[in-house]
């Protein structure tokens, strides 16, 4: 089961257009909230609003501006052939840490950022730390004083090759030797990650388009890890796959989770429509049986609003790959 529609997040201008959610739990709460969210606005596909925005909640469910926080946390860059992207949120030595790529669009190069505060809320200036070529969708984990990264590094955009890489150290400066992770989802090209330690090991959501098309077909598949090198899956079947009809019918982007005591999932996914309108749903519950916490069928109306313009996108959509499948056929 999909989201019903996406969540109340107010971006940009209003707008509840956003994707890359990261969310992190702090039981003790920072700065009176328990529940962070890190994303980025993306309405109208403009990757040069897709800079770092940061959200508080109560219950993980309803987000507010944060006092004192610039939104976004970060501008755009001034390299107008670059963005931001993949924002990633840690709790680490009392601190929020905000790491985010910034992206070269000509090269594919991928510079990773970060910036903190404390519990006053004074966030520092961006600092890079790391630079590769390829990587999307940093996902950062805590292990006694020990910083663990997780990324995917892809060839090109829409590959049909990926791999994923960890690194660990004992901060953002120092993170050792590269180590290639075993990450197999069958027919499919990993894009995006994230990955939560748990009592046995670690568990992974990932992100992956079907080999041969491309990353505007993903859907979200959960994995599992006793060494965080070697991902296998928990079932064959994606746990959330785009829509037949609705405002997630494209595209499952990058997502976010966390673990219940009692082993349910709450899991934050971003997704677009055939419109190319985005936003971030919720749902929550053993992963075989994912529901919306909310009854909000009051979406449908204005989803039915947007219906021609969802048309014209799917079907330029299958004319774009009718016309590629001609220009391979043997002649």
């Amino acid at each position: 089961m999909n989201a019903y529609a996406p969540l109340k997040i107010i971006g940009l201008e209003n707008s509840w257009e956003n994707v890359h959610p990261d969310v992190v739990k702090v039981p003790q709460k920072f700065a009176g909230f328990p529940y962070w969210m890190v994303f980025t606005p993306y309405p109208l596909l403009d990757d040069r609003v897709e800079n770092p925005t940061i959200r508080a909640s109560q219950d993980g469910m309803h987000w507010e501006p944060v006092p004192g926080t610039p939104s976004p946390l970060v501008p755009p860059p001034t390299n107008l052939e670059t963005h931001h992207a993949d924002p990633e949120l840690v709790y680490y030595q009392d601190r929020l840490h905000v790491i985010y790529l910034t992206i070269d669009k000509k090269s594919n190069e991928a510079v990773f950022n970060t910036v903190d505060c404390g519990s006053d809320l004074h966030w520092s200036r961006p600092v890079i730390f790391y630079e590769d070529t390829g990587a999307v969708s940093p996902s950062f984990q805590v292990e006694m004083d020990k910083l663990h990264v997780w990324f995917v590094r892809m060839e090109e955009k829409n590959s049909n090759r990926s791999l994923l890489v960890h690194r660990e150290g004992p901060d953002l400066f120092s993170l050792g030797h590269e180590a290639e992770c075993l990450l197999n989802v069958p027919g499919h090209v990993a894009w995006h990650i994230d990955v939560l330690k748990v009592e046995v090991g670690y568990e992974a959501i990932v992100t992956a388009f079907p080999r041969g098309a491309d990353n505007s077909r993903s859907r979200l598949f959960h994995l599992s890890s006793k060494d965080g090198l070697t991902f296998n899956l928990s079932q064959e079947t994606p746990i959330i796959r785009p829509s037949s009809f609705g405002w997630d019918d494209r595209v499952i982007h990058r997502s976010s989770f966390l673990k219940e005591p009692d082993g349910t999932y709450r899991i934050w996914y971003s997704a677009g429509s055939w419109g190319f309108h985005f936003g971030i749903g919720l749902l929550q519950g053993p992963l075989d049986s994912l529901r919306d916490p909310r009854v909000a069928l009051a979406a449908v109306p204005s989803y039915a609003a947007r219906f021609p313009g969802e048309l014209r996108g799917w079907l330029k959509y299958e004319a774009r790959h009718f016309r590629n499948s001609l220009q391979k056929s043997p002649v």
